[in-house]
């Protein structure tokens, strides 16, 4: 096995021990593909700006090395015994401890287990804590829908914490008092550790305070707040620690299907997983099934091997430009973005907008343009302007609704709107998302594209012949879908 671990520390530079030497002003060179030019509505191009890192991040290129460097030596993991079987598990098993180490979990208390994004891992952790025996489960109106539907479909007792609609933020004392109401049947308090609709960043040890005392356990779908802000779970049996996390590699920079769930392995070892089949037993009769032990137990099929070392990759890269320095960035961006953008005439925003940024939240923020549907507004300022954001109601429909001020009758209108596949007409919003490798230049480019369209309108005239696809120019110079680049 020394062998192993020789083999591994020459491939990969997440195993070496000398870290990376990566600065925040050196992430942009780590992003392929970051000064792409990209056509626009009149045939012309333009750089290519992305702010929409809260869907997904671009991958790191040390991800991308490490994974070519690892593809000559990848093989099946776990029972092999050849050379290469043997270093691929010995890779896989490590992975586990960089994912720990980044988040401070325990191995000898904590089972980090790899699915394919955090909706796997909220989905795992459902069908754990609501069976065999449904509970009740606090969470709140902020969720992703990932974060919201898993506590139904295995029949939990859901309560949905209130928000505050003037800034987005959670209502602590109606969570509080849901928290105690449902104390003796409350399993589980689950929360989003950052929001991807205002950035909205939970008091989330306060919350876990809350649950423990009430005996129920913490979740945290972390999903936004892993890749943006220093994050550790906490030491078991602290009363504000955390007790399971979820995130997803797609969101920090290495978009090849992992995710985590992290959270006791006392849990993972009582009764079946949710999934069952090969990877998952020590042994199987006609009649009788012996599970193995977790991680393993919670991982049917042959796993991730690369999507795994992907991720650990990134949680390399991460840490060498240092959390903290990734949070300080993130943050110039935000004041900056917020100091012009409050500045603008017929622009609402939503979540904080205190620009000093008093209280911390995320580089995401959500926007509305008084006289443009988000779907023209985002259209404009793909196909005039290369600024890549996202609109609609990015799978937290309850929240964006809540904010909007959407009464019953508009939101059921909402509904018929989105059975038919139409996600542009209804009530949503514009969002702009940064990450690490985004620049101040960045941000004043799109601030500059916002007031030209606000104060102009749309050089363009946008049409909406399939409200599946969004909105289109009337007219362009050559077929958009079949551009191909490459």
């Amino acid at each position: 096995m020394d062998r192993v671990h020789q083999g591994i520390s020459e491939l990969c530079p997440w195993c070496r021990r000398q870290s990376l030497q990566v600065t925040v002003e050196g992430a942009r060179n780590l992003i392929p593909g970051v000064d792409s030019a990209v056509p626009l509505y009149d045939g012309s191009t333009s750089r290519y700006v992305n702010l929409d890192n809260a869907a997904t991040t671009p991958p790191f290129r040390t991800v991308l090395d490490c994974l070519n460097g690892f593809a000559d030596w990848y093989a099946s993991v776990h029972r092999g015994t050849g050379f290469k079987s043997l270093l691929s598990t010995q890779a896989y098993e490590h992975c586990r401890q960089v994912v720990a180490d980044f988040i401070g979990a325990d191995l000898s208390y904590h089972s980090v287990i790899f699915v394919q994004n955090a909706t796997h891992a909220l989905n795992k952790l459902a069908a754990r804590m609501c069976l065999p025996q449904a509970g009740a489960v606090v969470t709140t109106l902020m969720e992703h829908h990932s974060n919201l539907l898993p506590w139904r479909k295995y029949g939990c007792v859901v309560e949905h914490a209130n928000v505050r609609r003037t800034d987005g933020s959670l209502d602590l004392g109606d969570l509080r008092a849901r928290i105690a109401r449902n104390a003796g049947r409350l399993h589980l308090v689950t929360v989003s550790g950052a929001s991807n609709v205002t950035g909205d960043v939970p008091p989330i040890r306060t919350i876990a305070h809350m649950a423990h005392e009430h005996g129920a356990l913490m979740a945290v779908d972390a999903t936004q707040l892993v890749p943006h802000r220093p994050f550790k779970m906490g030491p078991p049996g602290d009363p504000s620690s955390i007790d399971f996390v979820a995130f997803s590699g797609h969101k920090m920079y290495a978009p090849f299907g992992c995710g985590v769930l992290v959270g006791p392995r006392r849990l993972f070892e009582q009764g079946p997983p949710d999934m069952v089949g090969g990877g998952t037993v020590h042994a199987v009769t006609a009649r009788d099934t012996l599970w193995a032990e977790p991680p393993e137990r919670e991982e049917a099929g042959t796993p991730n091997v690369l999507g795994a070392i992907a991720l650990a990759a990134a949680i390399s890269t991460l840490n060498s430009i240092g959390m903290e320095n990734v949070a300080d960035h993130e943050r110039a961006l935000t004041r900056r973005a917020l100091r012009k953008l409050l500045k603008l005439d017929d622009l609402t925003l939503y979540g904080h907008r205190d620009e000093e940024l008093r209280q911390d939240r995320l580089g995401v923020i959500g926007m509305n343009a008084r006289h443009l549907n988000h779907g023209q507004l985002a259209a404009a300022l793909g196909y005039e302007w290369g600024i890549g954001v996202r609109n609609g109601c990015f799978c937290a429909q309850p929240y964006v609704r809540e904010l909007l001020g959407v009464s019953e009758s508009e939101a059921q209108a909402a509904t018929s709107r989105l059975a038919a596949g139409d996600h542009v007409t209804v009530p949503g919003m514009v969002r702009m998302s940064v990450g690490v490798y985004n620049t101040p230049e960045d941000v004043d480019l799109f601030v500059e594209a916002l007031q030209c369209i606000l104060v102009d309108g749309p050089r363009a005239r946008y049409v909406l012949r399939d409200p599946a696809e969004g909105y289109v120019p009337e007219s362009l110079p050559f077929d958009f879908a079949a551009y191909r680049p490459f």
